[in-house]
């Protein structure tokens, strides 16, 4: 190797540290940062209160939300409830010349409430999860199938609303939101 080259790969490296350095002093963190300690205080603070739902999807999506939002604390310490109701649709895909049908789409659909226990605001939204399934001669394989699309859109269901609770939760502590609410006069 020249003088030149082991100069550059000097200098490419002392940049490479530098560029390092600089991010992680900024406090950059991912919105989808896997840091336990960082996302559980949040979700230990809401407590599942209610899901309507059909006698068939409820138990998957109380499951589902109950392992992502469950407080650790008891239940007069959660500082937000959640309150979701469930629609599930069964979509006909591929349909044969004899009209059966060969595949469905199975689709939950959510709309929640978040209530602060200081009686503050409420928080709304909607969430969506699709799964599909088979149909095959089998009767007990088809079941198994749409059982698992259930607990799959479920589990995706579980995961849309914990994400926008997530983000509600980061929007809190922005100071443009704050500046913005502040000069409106709505604070």
């Amino acid at each position: 190797m020249t003088r030149w080259s082991q100069q550059m790969i000097g200098r490419r490296a002392l940049a490479l540290s530098a560029a390092a350095g600089l991010l992680c002093s900024c406090g950059f963190e991912p919105l989808y940062a896997t840091n336990e300690a960082a996302s559980r205080p949040a979700l230990q603070s809401v407590r599942l209160a209610e899901v309507k739902a059909s006698d068939i999807a409820r138990p998957a999506v109380t499951r589902a939300l109950a392992r992502r939002t469950a407080p650790a604390t008891s239940e007069s310490e959660a500082e937000y409830s959640l309150s979701v109701t469930i629609r599930e649709q069964a979509q006909p895909l591929a349909v044969q010349i004899d009209d059966s049908v060969t595949r469905y789409n199975y689709r939950l659909l959510a709309d929640y409430v978040l209530t602060p226990a200081d009686g503050g605001k409420e928080i709304k939204g909607k969430a969506e999860a699709v799964a599909s399934f088979n149909v095959v001669a089998s009767q007990y394989s088809t079941l198994y199938a749409e059982e698992s699309a259930r607990e799959k859109a479920a589990r995706a269901l579980a995961e849309r609303i914990e994400r926008d609770i997530l983000l509600e939760f980061a929007g809190e502590d922005d100071p443009k939101k704050e500046a913005a609410a502040a000069l409106s006069g709505q604070k």
